[in-house]
């Protein structure tokens, strides 16, 4: 919120009306006789902390009852919207609201309408009692001594240390002296530097240079590609202009949309060229669909909800509707049927934000196994690879066929017989050629069987070549989607009393291709935006979007110092 304050006095000396401009950059605005105040109303008759200006849609005047800013009830303050015109009396002075001009949200007016000596007189009195004048000392003196001292222990002391001035011997016993500049505690990421202002603040007197942050995070990414000039976008912005420090150990980064609105409101403009994103400027009132990322044959397509029927390919035949069944599944070794829900396979990952990755081995083999002659033996074909399927099965029957005892060799050849290689005698070249034809009829017809008719093709799609040697299979590749969002944060952990179902409607999906992803409508019902909403958890840009992306360096051709002068000495001035 930019406002522009105009605040007129006169000059005792001469009664001559002087005015004074002031621009404020602020979330909120004090109005009070507090010296902190930015709106500064000295005059003893009003309180510390009086009311607060803040964005609520629009420059907003809020006067708590007895200056009581904190945790006070909505009905205790009274709220009025800053349009132009409107005047607000406050003690003796007047404020007035005035046509903003262009890049500021308003324009502030303070003038005095009552003189200082029209109150009640024994206030007055009693007021001029507590001053400088009554023990006879001039403002401008003690002001000046003051400023003398302030001087001294606040600049010359510790500039000493830092410009090797003769006195620095002397400045290095008083230590504390640098603690008079230290505006608060660094965040939890910087205490590991402690009082080493000079990791940070290399230049005396200027403020934190964008170079001396990516000494320690040189490998921090930029909002955007270099196709869209990110130098000109954020021309005039540093990285301390959203990541404020020495404002409290926790705090790391601005947390408001004005930064974000600022640009992505009319993204179009901004970009100066096409880009895929749409205008936003607040998550209830004014955000597009949400882009999904689909993955193809030739890699990953962004698909916005709405503009087509999304249709996910995954080459897999799974229906939901079947494995969510409320009565149950047919299990292969368990009598009764088996009730599944999601986290049968969706199982959260050690961050407990998203999922594990689904596999075969662990989500689907105690149901789907992969034998192929459970008659003679529970070996199973490897998953995976259908050459090596293929491989393996026949591989088994040509050894069934030359060392199988008479039970498993009438069991899967269905005729008399036992392996050739347990008969008297030595085998000839025919009887083993006749015993491998067996084996190889037997295999053929078992892969057939696996691939196109029982086992593979239940859950992969499956494609057949005829060759010269025979048909061959191709499993095609799965494409499973683990990341729908990409550039979206969202943590499952935080949603875990919900039930799966009430975001992912899948209890009727019948095939693989159906997109359960919750549309923006449905996250809407208990987020709002950026304002407070009851029943509602606010939601500002920076709870599901970061700024910085990894793949689009900030200044590829920086490379840091030695970092000696973090490490060295860390902990101590």
């Amino acid at each position: 919120m930019r406002i522009l304050l105009l605040s007129q006095s006169r000059n005792r000396a001469n009664g001559r009306l002087v005015t004074t401009r002031k621009e404020v950059d602020s979330d909120w605005v004090r109005v009070g006789r507090n010296a902190s105040s930015e709106i500064h109303l000295a005059d003893p008759r009003i309180a510390l902390d009086h009311a607060l200006i803040v964005d609520r849609d629009g420059p907003t005047y809020l006067e708590m009852e007895a200056g009581a800013l904190a945790g006070a009830q909505r009905a205790n303050y009274k709220s009025e919207r800053l349009t132009p015109g409107k005047t607000i009396e406050i003690g003796p002075y007047r404020l007035v609201v005035d046509t903003a001009p262009e890049g500021f949200d308003c324009a502030l007016r303070v003038e005095m309408a009552l003189a200082s000596d029209s109150g009640a007189p024994e206030f007055l009195q009693r007021a001029r009692q507590l001053s400088l004048r009554s023990i006879g000392l001039r403002k401008r003196t003690v002001a000046m001594g003051l400023m003398v001292i302030i001087a001294i222990g606040a600049f010359f002391l510790p500039a000493a240390k830092v410009f090797d001035w003769p006195w620095v011997e002397g400045a290095k016993l008083l230590s504390l002296t640098d603690r008079l500049w230290n505006p608060g505690p660094v965040m939890l990421a910087h205490q590991p530097v402690g009082m080493k202002c000079e990791a940070c603040h290399d230049v005396a007197f200027q403020q934190v240079r964008d170079a001396s942050c990516l000494e320690c995070h040189a490998n921090i990414g930029q909002h955007i590609g270099p196709d869209l000039k990110p130098a000109a976008l954020f021309d005039g912005q540093r990285c301390a202009s959203c990541h404020r420090d020495h404002k409290g150990t926790k705090a790391t980064h601005k947390d408001d949309d004005r930064l974000c609105v600022d640009c992505h409101r009319d993204i179009k403009t901004h970009a100066k060229q096409e880009v895929a994103s749409q205008n936003v400027s607040d998550f209830a009132k004014d955000h597009p669909r949400f882009r999904l990322s689909l993955p193809r044959a030739q890699g990953v397509q962004r698909v916005r909800e709405g503009a087509s029927p999304l249709e996910e390919f995954a080459n897999l035949n799974f229906p939901h509707a079947t494995h969510l069944d409320p009565k149950g599944i047919k299990h292969p070794t368990k009598d009764k049927r088996v009730v599944l829900d999601c986290d049968a396979c969706h199982r959260p990952d050690v961050s407990k934000r998203t999922f594990e990755p689904i596999s075969m081995a662990k989500h689907c083999s105690e149901c789907h196994n992969l034998a192929f002659e459970p008659a003679v033996t529970t070996r199973q074909v490897p998953h995976g690879s259908a050459a090596d399927a293929v491989a393996a099965v026949r591989e088994f029957y040509s050894d069934l066929a030359l060392t199988g005892t008479r039970d498993s060799f009438q069991a899967a050849f269905a005729m008399p017989g036992e392996g050739l290689l347990r008969r008297p005698g030595q085998p000839s070249a025919e009887a083993r050629e006749a015993a491998l034809r067996v084996a190889r009829a037997k295999s053929d017809k078992v892969t057939r069987e696996l691939f196109e008719r029982r086992v593979c093709k239940e859950c992969h799609v499956v494609r057949r070549a005829d060759t010269e040697k025979g048909p061959e299979w191709e499993i095609a590749k799965v494409r499973i989607n683990h990341t729908w969002m990409p550039g979206a944060r969202f943590n499952h952990a935080s949603h875990a009393t919900e039930k799966c179902s009430s975001c992912h409607d899948v209890e009727k999906s019948k095939t693989s291709r159906d997109v359960a992803m919750p549309k923006i409508d449905r996250c809407q019902e208990c987020h709002g935006g950026s304002h407070p909403e009851m029943n509602k958890v606010t939601s500002n840009c920076l709870l599901c979007h970061g700024f910085h992306v990894d793949q689009h360096p900030w200044d590829p051709a920086f490379k840091p110092k030695t970092g000696k002068r973090f490490a060295a000495s860390a902990g101590g001035p």
